[in-house]
């Protein structure tokens, strides 16, 4: 089994975060917000495997996304429980 992919993971985690932001303010309403930033992490990641960032299978990649989506997810969510919204 390989290892979580760091470099992937450290640059599609602000990635993810960004584009979402983007996406909300685009009109994308909130209640799916989370399930864009898994997708936007998805791709990211495969696109940071295809520019040639850190290297390893693209399984490993996809999975890298996938963790800084459901990272930026977590983020949103926890901004918004602390801020009382």
């Amino acid at each position: 089994m390989e290892a979580l992919n760091a470099t992937i993971l450290g640059l599609a985690t602000p990635l993810a975060l960004g584009l979402t932001q983007l996406l909300k303010g685009a009109g994308l309403p909130a209640r799916w917000a989370g399930l864009a930033a898994f997708g936007v992490g998805l791709v990211s990641g495969a696109l940071l495997w295809l520019a040639g960032l850190g290297g390893g299978s693209i399984g490993a990649a996809l999975v890298a996304g996938a963790v800084a989506g459901l990272t930026a997810a977590g983020v949103w969510s926890g901004v918004k429980a602390a801020s009382g919204g």
